[in-house]
């Protein structure tokens, strides 16, 4: 029977992609390039049937090897058709076939112009490599003797037949740039999907990478994410991933929004690449059997290059991605202060961050409780711990600051840091990157006043003196410090704002004794005279004594962050 072959070919509109600070979105009325995706083959089965190979599977397992088809049939005339009773055949290149079984969940009907994918199955007892070279739908009649076998269509296997999650896909049309926009073969979905962020995040569970793609529906209809998962290789592992949001994602005509996929990992997990898959599913005996069929690789850059941030000057306004609601557009959030000491009697360095958020209207708004995380000049990433606050909202008109203490290696250098907003509340119990720079530390103060913003301080001469405690020989010290406070109009302070500590230490280097003072509240510091006494003692006088001015914040977990702003000596 001579068929004539009926070919579609669908083509994938872009919508062009704009460069924000840390992430790539959509731009909604941008211009639209186009990109000519493979052309789906359809076949004739019958006089109002067609047929399209939508998925090969041809995979070893412990029983031997799985051969699995899913086929799409479109029912062309205005009634309902029954699916004819042919045998689905899969025929290797050595010329032997084998015969699948359909799935029970399989339609027994079309109705009219409708679509319906028909699944099929099979598990040979062969270990050997088996390859496919054509699918046959045979009519057989058992009801004569001999049987007869009548061919009615036979499909080329042409494309890429899926062996399993260990599968390299290497065909050029279905590797994917990181960044670049894609659809999904063998959906029969609108939706576009660009890649715009990937983090690794250690949990209690353990590591996480965690994909965030950017779904868009370029049509004037609603359409729904369908069900796909995506994959994390290594050059001799995968790792399987699970989508973050349980509810269906759905998109108005024209609407862009934001899924997630969690990838577990081992802890020193590095990956090259995403495979994303898509679900096919076969009903035997009323069990389903569930498997992935790779459709797309997503390569991904192994190199960490800082650069690929935009470089941020301390002060200025920063740039958030429009689809997170976490920071509302009337409030400006600035990096105001960004600086790194050692602290040497835990072996590790300190970088303190500090964020003015400004709430620039005429009504309050409540205060965005946003991570951040530090990048380190060696790509490795390190979580903030957020300042304690009792402040729930921002005044009209009026500004606040939020520190953040990160804790890095000694070996930290400095140079090429990055910083990360990150929203934990869109794809939670993950982060999402809403914007992220590449920020120069501040130089250390040299200065004899020095910043906790919004307060500039000045200590214009200082003195300490002791007492002896004749019972016990101890000696108690006492402080007198003369400072001239400035502060920066229209800033809130937060009853938990950053305080002074005092570290007193004798010659040899040793911690005499601490003292500790706020700008608010009974017994701040004021501009003038401040005396303060230090809590310790020292068994002997040792001259001179150093004085060490640190300022301090409780953090959310309850630990203290120490930035050094001034050190003196007799």
């Amino acid at each position: 029977m001579n068929r004539k072959l009926k070919q579609t070919a669908a083509s994938l509109v872009l919508i062009a992609s704009i460069i924000s600070p840390g992430y790539s979105v959509y731009a909604a009325d941008g211009p639209v390039p186009t990109e000519q995706v493979q052309a789906a083959v359809i076949y004739p089965l019958t006089d109002v049937l067609d047929v399209e190979l939508k998925s090969v599977l041809n995979e070893h397992i412990l029983e031997g090897t799985r051969l699995g088809v899913v086929i799409r049939m479109k029912n062309n005339s205005d009634a309902i058709t029954r699916v004819p009773d042919y045998e689905l055949r899969v025929k290797t290149n050595e010329g032997t076939e084998y015969t699948l079984q359909p799935s029970a969940a399989n339609v027994k009907a079309l109705q009219p112009k409708a679509n319906s994918e028909l699944s099929y199955m099979a598990v040979i007892d062969r270990t050997d490599e088996v390859t496919l070279s054509e699918i046959h739908w045979t009519d057989v009649d058992y009801y004569v003797f001999p049987k007869t076998e009548t061919l009615i269509t036979s499909v080329p296997i042409t494309g890429a037949v899926w062996s399993g999650n260990d599968m390299q896909i290497t065909d050029p049309k279905s590797v994917v740039k990181w960044s670049d926009s894609f659809k999904i073969p063998s959906l029969l979905s609108p939706i576009q999907y660009t890649p715009v962020g990937l983090n690794k995040e250690s949990t209690e569970q353990g590591t996480v990478y965690v994909v965030q793609l950017l779904a868009y529906n370029p049509t004037a209809k609603r359409e729904t994410v369908p069900n796909f998962q995506i994959d994390g290789k290594t050059a001799v592992k995968v790792f399987a991933g699970k989508r973050v949001e349980e509810q269906p994602t759905v998109l108005e005509g024209q609407e862009g929004k934001y899924i997630h996929f969690a990838i577990p990992t081992d802890q020193d997990t590095l990956l090259e690449s995403l495979n994303v898959l898509t679900k096919e599913t076969f009903v035997q005996t009323g069990m389903a059997q569930q498997y992935f069929i790779g459709r797309l690789n997503i390569a991904l850059a192994t190199a960490v290059d800082s650069s690929r941030y935009p470089v941020y000057t301390l002060g200025d306004k920063m740039s958030f991605d429009s689809r997170s609601e976490l920071i509302h557009p009337d409030v400006n959030v600035s990096l105001v202060e960004f600086q790194m000491h050692e602290n040497a009697d835990e072996g590790s360095r300190n970088v303190t961050a500090k964020y003015e958020l400004f709430n620039k209207s005429d009504r309050p708004i409540a205060i965005p409780a946003f991570e951040s995380t530090l990048v380190g000049s060696d790509g490795y990433e390190y979580n903030g711990k957020r300042q304690k606050m009792a402040t729930s909202s921002l005044l009209p008109n009026s500004g606040m600051v939020v520190g953040y203490s990160f804790t890095v290696p000694v070996s930290e250098t400095g140079e090429g840091l990055a910083l990360k907003v990150q929203d934990a509340q869109m794809a939670a119990p993950f982060k999402t990157t809403i914007a992220s720079y590449r920020v120069s530390l501040q130089p250390e103060n040299k200065e004899p006043k020095f910043n906790v913003y919004p307060f500039e301080v000045a200590v214009t001469s200082w003195n300490i003196s002791y007492r002896v405690d004749t019972t016990t020989w101890a000696y108690n010290y006492k402080g007198k410090f003369f400072l001239d406070i400035q502060r920066k109009d229209a800033i809130q302070v937060d009853p938990n704002f950053s305080q002074l500590k005092f570290e007193l230490y004798d010659k040899a280097g040793r911690l005499v004794g601490t003292a500790t003072k706020g700008f608010t509240g009974p017994g701040r510091l004021v501009t003038g005279e401040n005396n303060m006494t230090f809590a310790g003692t020292s068994e002997q006088f040792d001259y001179p004594l150093t004085v060490k001015i640190y300022d301090v914040f409780t953090t959310t977990d309850g630990s203290e962050s120490k930035r050094l702003v001034a050190e003196y000596t007799e």
